[in-house]
């Protein structure tokens, strides 16, 4: 789901108050509201989030006590029940407003990245080409950083191909990390396998500034790859790679 799907569905939802008001707690319109919203409320920013948490606590039926009186007992707890969800059903609006504000402000991608952080620790996707002891390194230390390496060739393919496995991960991911290392001769220079310089774009699509770039010392690229801040290595020594992936998870809110 985009975030034009998810804010439809949002607005969807928002259409359904003013009816709302006109019924009771627990009608078969107040229940099916409960559960197509709380699903959709779900898929857009993960079953566990804040806005779905928040969503599922309302309360619909006034739970005190209170002394009778001179008035009727029954008629006022019916008033009082009904007052009650009327509360709730404003407390339904806000939440949805807030939920589009949100999506329209950050994105879909964002808010369920940032939801798949708090409950799961953060992804890195990593980009590279050839299985070098770089590769392996990384993968070790973004492990005893507390977060989750992702690298596609050891996750379950799921049927798909290649291209739309990359793609999947990567969405699924907070962040990347390029590892451009020298694997192919190319015109008398060394330069990443042809799935990096994809992936690269592919990363500033999905994870737009949420990418750490690092490049073996010798390697190369092709003129059309646009220039970045790269951390440079050698399959010997990557104390600085090490620094430059922890300054970066910092300034992305995972480290």
């Amino acid at each position: 789901m985009n975030t034009e799907e998810a804010i439809a569905a949002i607005e969807e939802a928002l259409s359904r108050i003013p009816g709302l008001r006109r019924t009771r707690a627990f009608s078969a319109e107040h229940v099916e509201f409960l559960q197509t919203t709380g699903l959709e409320l779900g898929r857009i920013f993960g079953p566990d989030s804040a806005i779905v948490e928040n969503f599922h606590r309302i309360q619909y039926r006034f739970s005190g006590s209170f002394v009778a009186g001179f008035f009727d007992l029954e008629t006022e707890e019916a008033r009082r029940h009904h007052e009650a969800y009327l509360h709730g059903v404003e407390q339904a609006e806000g939440i949805l407003r807030s939920a589009r504000s949100q999506l329209s402000r950050h994105g879909v991608e964002a808010l369920l990245a940032e939801s798949r952080v708090k409950l799961h620790g953060g992804r890195v996707f990593i980009s590279h080409g050839t299985e070098t002891p770089a590769l392996t390194k990384i993968e070790r230390f973004i492990r005893a950083l507390g977060l989750n390496p992702v690298i596609v060739d050891k996750t379950p393919s799921e049927g798909m191909s290649v291209d739309d496995l990359v793609e999947r991960r990567m969405s699924e991911s907070n962040c990347a990390i390029i590892l451009a290392t020298a694997d192919e001769e190319v015109a008398g220079r060394r330069q990443p396998r042809p799935n990096v310089i994809h992936e690269i774009g592919l990363a500033q699509e999905k994870l737009r500034n949420k990418v750490i770039y690092l490049k073996e010392t010798g390697c190369a690229f092709p003129s059309n790859v646009r220039p970045k801040v790269w951390g440079t290595f050698t399959q010997e020594n990557l104390e600085e790679a090490f620094e430059k992936i922890a300054m970066e998870l910092r300034a992305f809110g995972l480290a």
